[in-house]
């Protein structure tokens, strides 16, 4: 009897075929960067206080990115951890990591942004393009030739 229940159970494994085209992602794939984004973004979450203090000088000043920046930064980092532990907790289900960018590290000059929460796509995410930074400093200034 339970040879042919294994049998059965084989058989029926077999017959179910998943069909993934080349730009979609597998369930290993998923669910090892799912596992290896949760891990990081727990270890590397603070790196998020200097990357909001850099990016809030670039900003707008030098006080307002270190305190304001200060700030945001904590929070992200709390954010990023909390993120970060529920992907490595729920990482056998195949959904798109929580934070993007995914790494502190993937386009340092966007600010991070979470959700949405267990999205079930297979499609890799889709990063945007990180914007030029604004020019540091006073523009040039131009003089009139006479």
């Amino acid at each position: 009897m339970i040879s042919l229940l294994r049998a059965l159970l084989v058989g029926i494994g077999l017959s179910c075929q998943v069909t993934v085209s080349a730009d979609e992602l597998t369930y290993g794939e998923m669910v090892r960067a799912k596992l290896a984004s949760g891990l990081t973004n727990m270890s590397f979450g603070l790196v998020e206080i200097p990357k909001n203090m850099i990016n809030t000088s670039n900003e707008t000043n030098a006080l307002l990115g270190v305190t304001g920046g200060l700030m945001k930064g904590t929070l992200h980092t709390v954010g990023r951890l909390l993120a970060g532990g529920l992907d490595f907790l729920t990482f056998p289900v195949p959904s798109q990591p929580i934070t993007h960018p995914t790494y502190v590290w993937q386009q340092f000059n966007v600010d991070t942004s979470y959700g949405p929460f267990f999205d079930m796509s297979r499609k890799p995410p889709v990063t945007k393009s990180a914007t030029t930074m604004p020019p540091v400093g006073n523009p040039p200034v131009r003089v009139r030739q006479p």
